[in-house]
């Protein structure tokens, strides 16, 4: 049997011959979280801008009382500001050589299209997530733990932006699961003086926390993690969770689709090119949409 070196030199296929081999295990990110929550549009074919229209809101003391048979002469402008996101490429690859082929009893090349498909999904949740941090609006600080309050709180900045529902909160594993996450703050397993009691939870979504290890709601929002919010700002050990409004980011998808994983034969390396290619631009549309959420979680 022979050994092959893969082109990047970072690995080692072993061959495979006269084993019996189990399925393929492979490690994938939590990816693909981001799309769905916010405001995606695809470019018409010819062009690579995408724009969205930001509205500014108009207050109730904008509306005047008018006289009955008389003209109302008030003229209120709305103000509308445009925001372009541009699409760009965002590319991953890796070359398999024949031997690494020929020497695996799995589907070794089948393989290579998920974890690079897999990879360019997370690396768009990554994009998406990093918006987050950038809202003007916030709930805690560095160094404080996350609070019910904090939560609500976020509630109340979106409610006051006249935010449209539905409304997510995007937190980080820690955020979630973590001594200082939410599903900490659903259950109360302290011990008072010399009489230990039971843990208690806080009503069904504590039981929920404890049966399924996630809550799909809280506090009126939708809740989801992402593997690609940062855990560490600033080195201190605090995640920069947030929450939003679908209006708050906007996504513009490129004019043949969101990704592309073609191969291409090079004959003389006896390889096969194997690239994934994503085809999007992100952009915050309207700042008030969003809560950023920095929360300790060392």
């Amino acid at each position: 049997m022979a050994d092959a070196i893969s082109d990047t030199g970072a690995s080692r296929v072993k061959g495979g011959l006269g084993l019996i081999v189990g399925d393929a295990v492979v490690a994938f990110n939590q990816a693909n979280v981001m799309l769905p929550l916010v405001t995606a549009k695809q470019a018409v074919k010819g062009a690579l801008t995408v724009q969205f229209v930001d509205y500014t809101k108009i207050a109730s003391t904008d509306v005047g009382e008018a006289t009955d048979g008389a003209d109302y002469a008030t003229m209120t402008s709305i103000d509308t500001a445009a925001k372009q996101a541009v699409v760009s490429e965002h590319v991953i690859r890796t070359d398999v050589s024949d031997l690494a082929a020929m020497g695996s009893a799995e589907d070794y090349t089948g393989n290579v299209g998920q974890v690079l498909g897999n990879a360019v999904s997370a690396k768009l949740d990554a994009d998406l997530t990093a918006l987050g941090a950038g809202f003007t609006q916030t709930e805690s600080s560095a160094g404080t733990a996350l609070s019910i309050a904090h939560v609500f709180g976020a509630m109340r900045q979106l409610k006051s932006a006249g935010a449209p529902m539905p409304y997510s909160l995007v937190l980080s594993p820690k955020q979630v699961w973590g001594a200082k996450g939410i599903i900490s703050l659903l259950h109360d397993d302290a011990v008072t003086g010399t009489n230990s009691k039971p843990m208690s939870f806080m009503g069904n979504k504590g039981e929920e926390a404890l049966a399924t290890g996630y809550v799909n709601s809280f506090a009126g929002f939708d809740v989801y993690y992402s593997d690609e919010i940062d855990e560490n700002i600033g080195s201190g050990g605090d995640a920069a969770g947030f929450a939003m409004s679908k209006g708050a980011i906007g996504c513009a998808i490129g004019p043949e689709g969101l990704m592309r994983i073609e191969t291409e034969r090079n004959a003389s390396f006896r390889t096969t090119e194997y690239v994934a290619t994503g085809f999007w631009g992100e952009i915050e549309i309207h700042d008030g949409f969003g809560v950023y959420i920095l929360t300790d979680v060392s």
